[in-house]
């Protein structure tokens, strides 16, 4: 079914800029337009909740993901020397198109580089999810709410709660190796 009104209502996005509303937000709004069980795909897809079985679109979102982070898993555990098989999580599906986003994203030698170019990979992958489909369908109102959560994750990060972020976890493992050191 087509969302004529809600798709050309929806603001612009790009990643760095405030985002308009939040995906809480969004996703009250989409629910004066959006059937209950798709409803219910944005709530599983955009909140995270675990039970993606019956969803085929759920599930479609899932496997991508699923396999971009085993992407990542495995770059970062070649750059450390160990066997990263353990974190390796099932999922459905081959795209060599994530291989070669996650293998592109891992040439850049700074971690917010790296960082940025995983979230134009899924924000890329989020609007392959419409495909050949209607550009106004449920798929794009979903691609949207995805790319809205990237655009809120990079909108919570600043240079100051980055240092406070970094500052707790120094203070963390600094206590942690005291507490283990057999000297006391």
């Amino acid at each position: 079914m087509p969302y004529y009104s809600l798709v050309a209502s929806l603001s612009a996005l790009q990643i760095g800029d405030e985002p308009p509303f939040s995906t809480e937000e969004y996703i009250d709004n989409c629910v004066q337009w959006v059937s209950g069980h798709e409803e219910q795909i944005l709530r599983k897809v955009l909140l995270e909740t675990p039970d993606i079985a019956p969803c085929p679109l759920c599930m479609a979102w899932h496997n991508i993901e699923t396999q971009l982070r085993n992407a990542i898993v495995r770059h970062r555990a070649q750059k450390l020397g160990i066997d990263g098989k353990e974190y390796l999580q099932p999922h459905d599906g081959f795209s060599g198109t994530i291989e070669a986003f996650a293998t592109d994203a891992f040439t850049r030698s700074d971690p917010v580089e790296l960082e940025q170019e995983l979230d134009r990979a899924r924000w890329q992958l989020a609007e392959e999810l419409i495909g050949g489909k209607d550009p106004f369908g449920f798929e794009k109102v979903l691609a949207y709410g995805i790319q809205l959560k990237i655009v809120e994750r990079w909108n919570r990060m600043d240079v100051h709660s980055g240092k406070e972020k970094l500052e707790a976890v120094i203070t963390a493992n600094t206590e942690k190796e005291e507490s283990s050191d057999p000297s006391d």
